[in-house]
């Protein structure tokens, strides 16, 4: 079953359980797709950069809710975050992570900071549902000043 099969799929149970976040939240998901695609016909792996950006903007504007004391949103947030992280591939663990980080070290060569595009690009080739912040601050940690 597609990404948007799944969704159409959840749209319809979520209608039938009245739950009206999951339903608003699934139909955002739905319109980001169609805004790209009238039709649907996006392949899984496009539907999922749309979902991780959508999962992005979520996050940063949970923060700024919660920096603005706007528990209330923010929990609404949470709420549609963990909604769309059921369509995204599961994150690997800081230790996971770290790991991936050290083999792009060594894969593509990198000795110093200014060779942080390098080690990203190559960690992405290995997981790219790795968290992206996580990875270069573990990069920039793993790699020496110059």
């Amino acid at each position: 079953m597609t990404i948007i099969e799944q969704i159409n799929q959840g749209i319809k149970e979520a209608i039938k359980a009245q739950n009206q976040v999951r339903l608003a939240t699934l139909r955002m998901l739905k319109s980001k797709i169609l805004a790209v695609d009238a039709r649907c016909a996006l392949p899984d792996a496009e539907v999922l950069k749309l979902f991780k950006t959508y999962y992005g903007n979520l996050q940063e504007a949970c923060e700024q809710a919660q920096e603005l004391n706007r528990p209330e949103i923010a929990a609404q947030l949470k709420q549609e975050m963990q909604i769309v992280q059921e369509f995204l591939p599961k994150v690997p663990s800081a230790e996971e992570t770290k790991q991936i980080v050290l083999q792009a070290i060594s894969e593509s060569g990198a000795k110093s900071k200014k060779e942080l595009g390098l080690v990203m690009k190559a960690a992405m080739k290995i997981n790219s549902a790795i968290d992206g912040k996580m990875t270069k601050d573990l990069a920039m940690q793993l790699l020496a000043d110059g």
